[in-house]
């Protein structure tokens, strides 16, 4: 059923961008599909790392690469490297606030790209660390809880951000739930067993408020396609035999509209009274 919805909405949304780019032009074209007419500054929460000595946004920030990469060379055991690869994840971490701070485009996705990659190396690295049969369950819960506090900061994130940004952050969200669940298998089974129940309840609750924002923006575009009809309609003694057929599609858009968004709700709720996992 959700799989449907979401298709339905895809569906409808392209169908929106087309009906009203063959339409009237808007004057606030760019807020009516895309939701906001300018980003207001984004921000996370302070970070418990600080930011390299080269930033994101310097053309010297190849350096710090090269000094990252000369520090994982030099670093013979796995987990010396999933150490390193923490920590340079929290130096990304820190960047992002700075390029955040700054609006500064390249330099939040290349700060964001850096937490997840580097994330995920470290949870390579503890993988490769536990077939030499050590035990590395201290560090991989160092590394879990490293990990929970960038997917908090993120999700603080994705929930201000909008548009390309909003993107990038919820792919980055899933490489670290990704790289979380890895790390997670290298925990004591007591531990292992309650970050499992936290991730299935986190994962509940993203779904929710997913569909809870998908309704919100249904109902957005169901304001603009009704004012967009009305104002359409007002001048039908100069309407084409094309134009009068664009207003019955757009018609037929709020119908498609209205019925997404009342599905979505009916599923939020169901969700909601659904979710009975408890440590």
């Amino acid at each position: 059923m959700k799989k449907f919805i979401i298709f339905l909405l895809s569906v409808s949304l392209t169908s929106v961008i087309v009906v009203l780019s063959s339409g009237p032009v808007s004057a606030n074209h760019q807020a009516d599909v895309l939701g906001v007419a300018s980003a207001p500054t984004l921000s996370i929460p302070p970070t418990a790392e600080g930011p390299g000595l080269v930033l994101p946004d310097s053309p010297l920030f190849f350096i710090d690469q090269i000094k990252q990469e000369l520090r994982l060379f030099l670093a013979f055991a796995s987990e010396q490297k999933a150490k390193i690869h923490n920590t340079i994840a929290g130096e990304r971490l820190a960047e992002l606030q700075i390029m955040l701070a700054k609006d500064n485009i390249p330099g939040i996705r290349i700060a964001l790209q850096g937490v997840s990659d580097n994330l995920r190396g470290a949870a390579e690295d503890l993988a490769n660390a536990k077939l030499t049969g050590r035990n590395i369950s201290l560090l991989a819960k160092e590394i879990n809880d490293s990990i929970k506090d960038k997917q908090k900061a993120l999700l603080f994130l994705e929930e201000q951000a909008t548009g390309e940004i909003k993107a990038q952050v919820v792919a980055a969200k899933e490489a670290l739930k990704i790289a979380k669940v890895s790390v997670e298998e290298n925990l004591p089974t007591d531990l292992m067993i309650n970050e499992t129940i936290d991730d299935l309840n986190q994962q509940i609750g993203d779904n929710i408020n997913r569909a809870n924002l998908s309704a919100t923006e249904i109902n957005r575009a169901i304001n603009i396609l009704t004012k967009l009809a009305s104002s359409t309609a007002q001048k039908s003694q100069l309407l084409q035999k094309e134009d009068l057929m664009r207003v019955s599609d757009i018609k037929n858009l709020i119908n498609e509209f209205q019925k997404a968004s009342s599905s979505l709700q009916k599923e939020s709720f169901a969700t909601a009274g659904a979710k009975s996992v408890k440590k």
